[in-house]
């Protein structure tokens, strides 16, 4: 049963305690990972027939989402808190943009805002940091006009990736501003997204690297 609109109309009926048996028998062993995430984007669209059918309303298919997201963080091998993270605000914001009543605690705005700080792997101050010497790195390649192979060492910081990932999270997660009820975890985040213009590359290296591209085509 990979396919996975005939899954969901099966799995989301499951009983809870079943269902973690039920998603490793029937997800191909080939991007399981996919498949979940594929489940997970059926739970969130309204306009599936499937999603009209008695007995799987909104808090039916929140429910459901929450337990593919413990299953994905629990059995699969997953490490990418960009696709994690994103799939957590996907559904809380749903929940929240369309007046749940009953929502599972994973998927509080505190819990997915929560969770996303909790996977940075750096301070706001080592960010900067690494945000700073990344910079730098591409300001002087691009004024070098190294050719590629030596542009892409060049570029090459500690750190980027994880940097990237923050980057790449916190305008997804601006959306919850004013939503937080934990003090604690507002404060966070909006000390994070204070700091958001310092951690890009800036407008500089983006008017370097289009002019790079323009001239490679």
């Amino acid at each position: 049963m990979s396919n996975p609109m005939v899954a969901y109309r099966v799995l989301i009926r499951a009983e809870s305690n079943e269902l973690t048996q039920a998603l490793k028998e029937k997800a191909p062993p080939k991007a399981p990972g996919q498949w979940i995430l594929a489940l997970l984007d059926i739970s969130c669209t309204d306009y599936y027939p499937v999603n009209q059918e008695p007995g799987i309303g909104l808090e039916a298919r929140l429910l459901f989402a929450s337990r593919l997201l413990e299953f994905v963080e629990q059995e699969l091998d997953l490490p990418d808190p960009i696709v994690i993270s994103r799939a957590y605000m996907k559904v809380a914001r749903k929940a929240i943009e369309d007046g749940a009543l009953q929502v599972p605690p994973s998927l509080h705005a505190d819990a997915v805002v929560a969770s996303m700080l909790q996977r940075f792997t750096f301070t706001r101050q080592q960010a900067v940091d690494v945000a700073e010497t990344r910079r730098s790195r591409y300001l002087d390649a691009l004024t070098a006009g190294l050719e590629e192979e030596e542009f892409l060492r060049a570029v090459c910081v500690d750190g980027a990736s994880e940097l990237v990932a923050i980057t790449a999270l916190l305008p997804t997660a601006r959306w919850f501003q004013g939503k937080i009820t934990d003090k604690t975890i507002a404060d966070e985040l909006n000390a994070w997204l204070d700091t958001y213009a310092e951690l890009e590359l800036g407008d500089a290296v983006a008017e370097l690297l289009d002019r790079r591209n323009r001239e490679q085509q």
